[in-house]
């Protein structure tokens, strides 16, 4: 398991992602500030169902992917949250 969290001014957001979407929101997360968006494959907290988020990295200020098992994350991440 592990969640995408968002920053931004004056709020936050965390969303579940998808086992078989980790990888593709650690490459989305790149595109914090930039006037783009994304469609992330999250979890929906009611049903526990796959669902999709658009982001608009634009108000993004800061993204991070936690909680994911240690053999998911490349060895050579730097800073890789424990």
């Amino acid at each position: 398991m592990a969640y995408v969290m968002l920053y931004g001014t004056g709020w936050t957001q965390r969303w579940e992602v998808a086992e078989d979407a980790i990888a593709v929101a650690r490459a989305e997360i790149d595109r914090v500030g930039r006037n783009e968006t994304s469609h992330l494959r999250v979890m929906d907290p009611s049903t526990g169902e796959p669902t999709h988020v658009v982001v608009a990295w634009q108000h993004v200020a800061a993204a991070a992917v936690v909680g994911a098992r240690q053999n998911d994350a490349p060895q050579t991440s730097a800073g890789q949250y424990r």
